[in-house]
């Protein structure tokens, strides 16, 4: 049994809403997953402090829009990578001489430029790790139903718009 309608908001968008036996007491929950690595916990304060000026009793919730599974394990690879690495070079290791391989001309570089070695090693890691962890995401909710996706669309919706969307789920309660 399909429990929502479309509802069309202006324009060509259409916006699924919840009927009337999702919500109760007043309006849905908000939930509105974001991209951490993106910077949108700012957008995410400000969207929820626009609803709540218009819609006062109005649960809203945030949380990180994780990466998917292997990027997620991949970014703790790579800080494990790190705190390896920065070991190593910091204190004028060579585990490649263990293994039967010599002195690499990179690691003799490294051990002979510590600082400048451990901050490319630090750089280079952390912009990988951001990359990865970067899903853009800014998905919104509303009565368990998602009515915007930054991933869809290609934008964060405006304050207007997000107004728009709640107040059409404030008319079907």
């Amino acid at each position: 049994e399909e429990t929502k309608i479309e509802t069309d908001i202006g324009g060509d968008s259409k916006i699924p809403v919840p009927i009337k036996s999702e919500i109760q007491d007043g309006m849905p929950a908000v939930k509105i997953l974001y991209c951490v690595s993106c910077g949108y916990r700012k957008a995410f304060d400000q969207f929820s402090e626009f609803a709540r000026e218009k819609y006062p009793d109005i649960p809203i919730e945030g949380d990180n829009f994780a990466p998917v599974y292997w990027k997620s394990q991949l970014v703790m690879v790579l800080g494990i990578l790190k705190v390896v690495l920065s070991v190593i070079i910091m204190s004028g290791s060579n585990p490649f001489e263990t293994l039967g391989l010599g002195y690499p001309g990179f690691l003799q570089y490294a051990h002979s430029n510590k600082l400048a070695s451990g901050f490319m090693i630090y750089l280079l890691v952390n912009m990988l790790e951001s990359n990865l962890s970067a899903t853009g995401a800014f998905e919104i909710y509303v009565g368990g139903v998602q009515v915007w996706s930054k991933i869809e669309t290609g934008r964060v919706p405006s304050q207007e718009k997000f107004l728009e969307i709640l107040g059409k789920m404030e008319s079907t309660k």
